[in-house]
Parts: structure tokens; sequence; C-alpha cells
């Protein structure tokens, strides 16, 4: 029996410490949010608010006004009418022939109008050939005359059968003729010179020029000729 009494002294003596301890142990304070969160939670709070705000007004229906008012009106200013241009004054340089024609080098009345211009027309009595006028000819005559280039004096190659002093052979020989004359250094022009034949060939020329002037009548071909018989060399 006094060893239960000193364990229920020993049990009281415990709880009355744990009592007073517990008397004596400091309160705890409530623990408080630190002010950086409760700043952020504001700001949430708010943009929040706004987000809802700014959907809420959005959606709701528009109200029109029964009694719309007029729109203003407009002053117009009289402008200023700018009268066309005459058509000559609207042209550029007038174009040329090879232009207006097409691919088919016909002259008709289109190429006319291309050339002249739509105030082109034609000369009355002037007798018309095909569907151009005379005074159109006359004009595309004239002008095809100044572009091309003028000749001192007409030419043209003349070739003849020409025979060998001995007569055992026959050479064809051309030369170019320019104002009636021969050109005495085309002679034989169509063999190479120096060759045997070229040196043959102007021999039988040179007789041919005088047969011919001896055989033909007064004539400006037997001009030429005799001019050749006394004035060509054969060696020259």
């Amino acid at each position: 029996m006094p060893g239960m009494k000193n364990a229920r002294n020993a049990y009281e003596n415990l709880s009355v410490d744990e009592d007073d301890a517990i008397a004596r142990a400091p309160r705890r304070k409530p623990r408080r949010m630190p002010t950086f969160q409760r700043n952020v939670l504001a700001v949430l709070v708010l943009m929040a608010l706004c987000g809802y705000s700014l959907f809420h007004y959005r959606h709701l229906p528009k109200t029109t006004d029964p009694n719309p008012s007029p729109p203003p009106a407009s002053v117009v200013a009289d402008a200023t009418v700018i009268a066309p241009l005459p058509v000559n004054e609207t042209q550029g340089r007038p174009q040329t022939l090879p232009e207006c024609m097409g691919p088919d080098n016909l002259i008709d009345e289109a190429v006319a109008t291309c050339r002249f211009g739509k105030n082109q027309r034609v000369v009355p009595g002037s007798t018309a050939q095909g569907m151009v006028s005379a005074r159109y000819m006359s004009q595309y005559k004239a002008q095809q005359q100044m572009h091309q280039p003028r000749l001192a004096a007409a030419q043209f190659i003349e070739s003849a059968v020409v025979s060998q002093w001995d007569r055992k052979r026959t050479y064809a020989a051309e030369w170019v003729v320019s104002g009636n004359q021969i050109d005495g250094t085309s002679v034989c022009r169509n063999w190479r010179r120096g060759s045997i034949e070229y040196r043959e060939c102007r021999k039988g020329a040179k007789v041919h020029f005088k047969e011919q002037c001896k055989r033909l009548a007064e004539s400006i071909i037997r001009q030429h000729y005799c001019s050749a018989a006394s004035g060509f060399n054969p060696l020259g």
C-alpha cells in the first residue's frame, strides 16, 4: 500500500508541474500575411473586377436614338471644268510609214490614217489608185526617194564569152560598166587574179572589145566597147 501512495503522489506532482508549465508558457500570436502577398492579392482582385466590368458592359445591348439627327450637308465646291485638248495637240510625233505598215506591206486606208492622221482626205478630182489617192502616192514616193542614197552613176555587170588568142579555148568573162564606161580593173573579175586563166581571159576580152566596136552600129553600147578597145590594157 505504501508503494501505491508514492506513485500517486508522484503523478500528482507531475500533473502540477505540467499545468504550471502550460500556465507559464507565452501565448503565440497568430501569424499575419506578409505585406507583399497582400498587395499581390489586392492587385489580382482589382484586375478581376475590371475584367468582369469590361465583359459585362461590352455585351450590353446598344441603345439606338429614336430620332437620329440628319448628317450635315456636304458643301461641294464648283469644280473647274477642264476642256479636252484638241486632237492635234494630244498626238505626238507622226509615225513613219514603216511603223504603220503591217507584215503584209499593204498600203490601205488604215495605214494612211496612221501615217497622216484622221484629217487626211482625198483631193476631189484626183484619180485614185486602189484605196490610196494619187496625192498620197506622190508623198510616199517623195519620202522613199529622200531615204534612198543617190547613186553617182548607173552600174551593172556585163558578161560575155571570149576566146583565147589562138581560138583553142573560150572563157566566160565579167566586167562592171559604170557611167557607160567599162571598168578595166573589173574585167574577168570572175577569175582568180594572177592566175593563167585570169591573164588569158583579159587578153581575149581585149579582142572582144575591138570586135564589138567594129561590128555594132552607132549606139551607147558601142561607145563603151570602143572606149575599152582603145583604153583597156589586159596586162594592167
